[in-house]
């Protein structure tokens, strides 16, 4: 059994002071949304009517906050964000009265004005590229290939910076986010080594409190678009029919059909591309986002898994039967710290079922998957 920690610092320094009164601290991550925490206080009426940390300088909106946590007096950044809320509740018990203070990661600053801007004569990598520069983030952006020339269609940004990459990279099926100071714009990263392993119901190696699974045949589906070329007005076909990115189990999505069945097809509508090639990774894309047809979720017991779990990234998890052992992604953890201890809440996906025989169970003395 590992022991937790964890770190408040605001403005750059740590808050150890107010350790004793902090009724909890949570850390939401997700591979779709901002990252978020959240900070609840009490707030004791003093002697001289005043209220503690209602005044405080440390808590006024837009003051920088990192949260990380650990095990074994080592920790590592959960988030880096900005507060955004704080919402004083006056209960008529005076000893439920809280002061709660909301945040969300620095890609909060990317999302405060819309914008009317056209890119011409760029790809979309070279849009991310130029779009984190200009809020001095440190950049990780994978190529997109096509260039979107002028001749034939100007990229139009109508919301803002944060909005508009994240359209970007929804149809290259890419991630848009921001984790302290880097922000990313890229492909999933499923070949990275997962995380520590998640075991349930296995003896001495049991860290999960709960999990459950669902499987959804329904989901999984070829994407197909039509579009009359701008210049010579001939009509462009494109088809995504398979996958290209890693499948995290031997059996994908067309395995699970049954004998004769043939995969269902969605029709992309009311997007335009400015050419084939563009139309072929907006296919892509799409059928990427739709092949995750096995998705669960889980409470962690944080002093025996000894890991901050993280979303974005992969990680395996066995005892839940040969079908459904094996590597996930991680789409959503909240971290929660209470006085009664360390918990993780998260959720995973995959796109295939059953192991491919190369996944890491953690000691060679495993007893089996089951």
């Amino acid at each position: 059994m590992e022991f937790e920690s964890f770190y408040l610092e605001i403005e750059g320094e740590e808050m150890s002071d107010i350790y004793p009164d902090l009724i909890s601290v949570e850390v939401e991550l997700d591979d779709q949304l901002a990252n978020m925490f959240r900070i609840r206080l009490p707030l004791i009426k003093q002697e001289d009517a005043t209220w503690s940390y209602l005044d405080d300088e440390n808590f006024l909106v837009w003051k920088q906050v990192s949260i990380g946590a650990g095990f074994a007096g080592e920790t590592e950044e959960l988030i880096t964000g900005r507060i955004t809320h704080v919402k004083p509740l006056f209960d008529p018990d005076p000893s439920q009265c809280v002061l709660e203070i909301w945040g969300m990661d620095e890609s909060v600053l990317m999302d405060r004005e819309e914008k009317l801007k056209d890119w011409p004569n760029k790809k979309d990598s070279d849009i991310a590229s130029e779009i984190f520069g200009l809020y001095g983030f440190s950049a990780e952006v994978e190529d997109t290939e096509v260039v979107h020339d002028e001749a034939v269609s100007t990229i139009i940004q109508r919301e803002t910076d944060m909005r508009f990459l994240q359209r970007l990279a929804l149809r290259n099926g890419f991630e848009c986010y921001v984790a302290g100071s880097t922000a990313y714009f890229r492909k999933p990263q499923l070949d990275d080594t997962p995380q520590p392993v998640l075991a349930c119901h296995f003896g001495d190696e049991t860290n999960l409190s709960r999990f459950s699974i669902e499987v959804n045949a329904l989901t999984p589906s070829n994407v197909a678009m039509f579009q009359v070329d701008r210049l010579n007005k001939e009509v462009m076909d494109s088809a995504a029919e398979s996958s290209r990115q890693t499948a995290l189990g031997n059996t994908d999505s067309a395995g699970i059909l049954a004998s004769g069945m043939d995969p269902p097809t969605n029709f992309i509508g009311m997007n335009a591309a400015t050419g084939k090639p563009e139309m072929d990774a907006l296919c892509q894309g799409f059928y990427h986002n739709a092949e995750w047809f096995v998705s669960a979720e889980g409470e962690i017991a944080g002093n025996l898994y000894g890991h901050a779990l993280k979303a974005r990234s992969t990680v395996t998890i066995k005892g839940v039967g040969e079908t459904y052992s094996g590597v996930y992604y991680v789409s959503h953890v909240t971290h929660s710290f209470t006085p009664d201890g360390y918990v993780q809440y998260f959720k995973v996906k995959r796109n295939a079922l059953m192991p491919q025989g190369s996944e890491d169970f953690t000691a060679a003395s495993d007893p089996g998957l089951t």
